[in-house]
């Protein structure tokens, strides 16, 4: 009888252990710090899906991200592959990680899975996803992709980049900044302008400005490499800029 009070006792614990558990698990807040997003873009034959990350702190984060993708076929046989790396984000910033292309016309269907984790020195590899995104997608009968999942539904009006330039090292310099301005996935609706005026000395001047605001400025020399420097400077100002506007928002709206 006490062997058997003693079984009870135990498996009664065990049950509270697995329910506690698995309740932590369903209340683990996913993008919160760093948010995972697996953006579209659609042709007539193909669609691309971008993973990107975006850190929402004031810190910059080592992470590391696993991109995911299962295909099943007809028979519900599935094959996986991955893309797994370390990568850096700076304060704010965003960042298309990795991508995969899809044709229209598939048999089953494929989920796509982003998880994104803290990279920290000191902290255990085997920490949980603080980011992550998931997309399940199948072949509708007119071509097109049927896709479910978290899909970001928010309609956002995005700000220009504005060349105004008149010489190939502007023009260079516009193509450095858009390039990585793209590639940081900044979001803004603000304008941003890039102007080219006569300076000394045969130089030009050129002057970068957000929503009419200088930020940077810098006399050209035609080198790709200073020309490369002085993009990321500019880009850097850019979004330190756009940071304090935001600040200046959410302080505003607090109050």
């Amino acid at each position: 009888m006490r062997i058997k009070f003693f079984k009870n006792i135990i498996s009664l614990l065990l049950f509270v252990l697995v329910v506690s558990t698995s309740s932590q698990a369903q209340n683990v807040v996913y993008n919160k710090e760093v948010k995972a997003q697996i953006k579209i873009e659609r042709t007539s034959e193909f669609t691309t899906f971008a993973a990107t990350s975006e850190n929402l702190t004031y810190s910059g984060r080592n992470l590391r991200y696993e991109f995911m993708l299962f295909k099943a076929d007809t028979s519900n046989n599935v094959v996986k592959s991955s893309q797994i790396d370390k990568f850096y984000l700076e304060n704010y910033e965003k960042k298309i990680l990795s991508s995969v292309t899809i044709n229209n016309q598939i048999e089953g269907k494929v989920t796509l899975l982003l998880l994104i984790f803290p990279d920290d020195e000191g902290l255990d590899e085997t920490q949980g996803a603080i980011g992550k995104c998931r997309l399940v997608i199948r072949s509708k009968e007119n071509g097109q992709l049927d896709i479910e999942g978290d899909i970001e539904k928010e309609i956002f009006l995005q700000g220009l980049v504005i060349q105004k330039t008149l010489t190939k090292s502007g023009r260079d310099f516009h193509r450095y900044f858009y390039s990585e301005y793209f590639n940081k996935q900044i979001k803004t609706e603000k304008h941003i302008l890039i102007k080219e005026v006569p300076g000394q000395r045969r130089s030009t001047l050129i002057t970068v400005e957000v929503d009419g605001q200088l930020v940077w400025r810098f006399f050209v020399r035609p080198k790709k490499e200073y020309l490369q420097e002085m993009a990321g400077v500019a880009l850097d100002r850019c979004i330190r800029y756009l940071q304090q506007l935001k600040q200046r928002q959410d302080t505003q709206t607090r109050y």
